[in-house]
């Protein structure tokens, strides 16, 4: 019966720990991170919002151990780097989230909505680009994130918002080594602008 008492008395505690770090937590996280990449804002436009090149760039699938495909909206004619494609990460074979385009400004902005398993979040990912010459653009990558309470708590005191922006500014690097000569990937190989191999990261089955 002691016992008993004890965890009761724990998991009340830790409930009401919860709610007083919740109260105190914001429910959005937002940030901007920039980069100048010497390349057509045209063709940065075009690394980010074709899928299959994206994938060779960011350091999501390397980092955290999973597998991509493109999944193209089920439109006639529908192709990758349209409205309604998306990137869908894969774990052991099983599919866990998605980065999907919602909004598309040609050669100015991608914006993402993406989703995943785990507490209720509501994540968008934008990608601005603005030229500075015809040679040169500048990416600001806007990250905004609504995290209903008690999960707006353990999202901050777990570190996430740290562990994802940091993710992001990896994000940054590989967009900017894939648009400037040599063309580099994730894993450092040396690609084409425009990818003629096999996709490093693609499932597989």
């Amino acid at each position: 019966m002691t016992i008993l008492i004890v965890f009761i008395s724990f998991f009340a505690f830790l409930a009401m720990m919860i709610g007083i770090l919740s109260a105190l937590s914001t429910t959005k996280v937002e940030y901007e991170e920039k980069v100048e990449i010497n390349a057509p804002a045209s063709e940065v436009f075009e690394n980010i919002s074709v899928q299959d090149r994206l994938m060779r760039w960011s350091a999501w699938p390397k980092e955290t151990g999973s597998k991509c495909a493109v999944e193209v909206a089920g439109r006639v004619y529908a192709h990758d780097g349209e409205l309604g494609t998306k990137t869908v990460f894969f774990s052991k074979g099983k599919r866990f989230g998605y980065q999907e385009i919602v909004e598309l400004e040609t050669d100015h902005l991608v914006r993402f909505k993406l989703d995943s398993k785990g507490p209720p979040h509501t994540p968008t990912l934008t990608f601005h680009i603005d030229a500075i010459g015809p040679d040169k653009c500048l990416v600001r990558l806007h990250f905004v994130n609504l995290l209903p309470r008690p999960f707006n708590a353990l999202w901050r005191f777990a570190g996430l918002s740290k562990w994802t922006r940091s993710m992001q500014l990896k994000d940054l690097a590989g967009l900017k080594a894939f648009s400037e000569p040599p063309h580099l990937d994730a894993d450092g190989r040396i690609v084409g602008r425009v990818p003629t191999a096999v996709n490093p990261y693609a499932f597989s089955g």
